[in-house]
């Protein structure tokens, strides 16, 4: 699943990658066969996530909305509108979230937006590290769990990832994991 087919057209956006609940509800109801094929969306450079309660359909819609209002919504005008900054703009959303738009690869779905790294309800992490918590958690079904060193190399390198020395509280794994799951 690389998006929702709620998201209507003409916006790309990818939930699966940028949307924490419906990550959260995608991890429970899969198989790790299919958690595996969720990696192939995941870089491993950082990847923003967006942690409000809009969920996609409205975020698209609100996005379809500004467009309109700002009359660049066909394509034409889109194009001419986006290619007048350094190929991408900023909105936010009624509930103040920022979001970056820029122009789409796909001929019906030519507006791409993810959340900013800087707006509201937004949190950042390195692909892999998305990777190792969200394999961690197909695994352990008790949220409330404290990762050890040994479970975090164990999901790791099933996932083709090298083992860590340590896990520092508040950063990398550990901050994944409980901004996620705790």
């Amino acid at each position: 699943m690389i998006s929702d087919p709620e998201i209507p057209k003409p916006i790309k956006f990818n939930p699966l990658k940028h949307h924490r609940s419906y990550i959260l509800q995608y991890l429970e109801k899969s198989s790790t066969q299919e958690i595996d094929t969720m990696f192939e969306t995941i870089c491993h450079n950082y990847i923003d996530i967006y942690t409000g309660s809009l969920i996609p359909l409205e975020i698209s819609l609100a996005t379809i909305n500004i467009l309109s209002k700002k009359e660049v919504l066909t394509e034409d005008k889109f194009d001419s509108w986006i290619s007048t900054t350094i190929s991408y703009r900023k909105i936010k959303l009624p509930d103040h979230s920022k979001w970056i738009i820029r122009k789409g690869t796909e001929t019906d779905r030519y507006i791409h937006i993810h959340p900013a790294k800087t707006g509201a309800f937004t949190i950042r992490f390195k692909g892999s590290t998305l990777k190792t918590a969200y394999s961690i958690a197909k695994e352990i079904h008790d949220r409330k769990t404290i990762l050890k060193l040994e479970t975090v190399n164990r999901a790791r390198i099933k996932i083709g990832l090298s083992p860590i020395k340590r896990l520092e509280p508040g950063k990398g794994i550990s901050k994944c994991w409980n901004t996620f799951f705790l």
